[in-house]
């Protein structure tokens, strides 16, 4: 039973994944991410425009049987589509394993947990595809849709919520995926689930948009401070502080690699959604375990 419990999330996890792709490759900065241009019609291929028929909208299937190219016209499909919806794939089966052993919640597989656990769970699902999006659309564009960042705020509240209504039922220091370290860093005023949580979008919002101004915009455009503002509300503090000096480790180590093989020249526009994105994701399953070997190596 269980495997196939993961199996069918596996599967709905890559249908995800191909509306996100949809979504995404459909935008135009122009126009609203929700626009109706965006949202309805059928598929076509982007180079030669024909309609796609059922067998070559099979997420990832479809792809590997095309060769990763147009029936129609041959041209060559984006990585998008496979990289997407393996991620999304991984994601929906891998939110309900992690979240289930971090908060201990039991009975996820045979549906036997309590019934708010798994809107719990939907709701950190479309923050991850939310990420996700916003990923692919600034590595395209250079821009983060305030329409998603706004997403977040609101799917943020939902996830806060759920664990205000249930702080009994979760386990000691699992407000914060830091843990008992959180702590450490957090003013006592500050340790109320709402609180920590508006102080994470102040932070990070407040935070990023000072790097924007001392940098005059080079590094970053005002979009990645909406999404570390929007993104800190759904962490909370000081989850937020970790996620985003992270992200700017991932960042700084790739924007050398691509200078030192010669991709890139300083000064030179680079995405920084994923990183930050990337930053929120490691600080949600590895952020204790990062703090642990980082005290240790101080022998704190």
């Amino acid at each position: 039973m269980v495997p196939v419990f993961y199996a069918i999330l596996f599967v709905f996890g890559l249908a995800a994944g191909s509306f996100v792709n949809v979504l995404t490759l459909r935008y135009r900065p122009e126009r609203s991410f929700f626009s109706r241009a965006a949202w309805s019609g059928r598929s076509r291929c982007m180079a030669c425009g024909t309609t796609l028929r059922w067998h070559e909208l099979i997420p990832l299937i479809s792809f590997v049987m095309q060769a990763g190219k147009c029936r129609s016209c041959g041209a060559r499909l984006s990585r998008q589509y496979p990289v997407v919806e393996l991620f999304a794939g991984a994601l929906a089966v891998g939110i309900p394993l992690f979240f289930s052993s971090w908060h201990g919640i039991h009975g996820v597989p045979t549906l036997e947990a309590p019934l708010w656990y798994y809107g719990y769970l939907a709701l950190w699902f479309l923050v991850a595809l939310v990420w996700l999006a916003i990923v692919a659309i600034d590595v395209k564009h250079y821009i983060v849709p305030d329409e998603l960042n706004i997403s977040l705020v609101v799917l943020g509240f939902g996830l806060i919520a759920f664990v205000a209504m249930h702080q009994d039922a979760l386990p000691a220091f699992r407000f914060s995926f830091l843990k008992h370290f959180a702590l450490l860093f957090t003013p006592s005023f500050l340790e109320g689930v709402w609180l920590s949580h508006i102080a994470g979008a102040l932070v990070g919002g407040v935070f990023f948009w000072l790097f924007t101004l001392i940098q005059r915009g080079a590094a970053m455009g005002f979009g990645d401070v909406k999404l570390a503002a929007a993104s800190g509300f759904v962490l909370g503090f000081p989850d937020v502080a970790v996620a985003a000096g992270l992200a700017f480790v991932l960042g700084g180590l790739w924007g050398g690699i691509l200078m030192m093989t010669g991709r890139k020249k300083m000064g030179d526009k680079l995405p920084f959604a994923p990183f930050l994105v990337a930053g929120f994701f490691l600080t949600i399953t590895l952020g204790f375990s990062l703090l642990s070997w980082y005290f240790r190596l101080l022998n704190f």
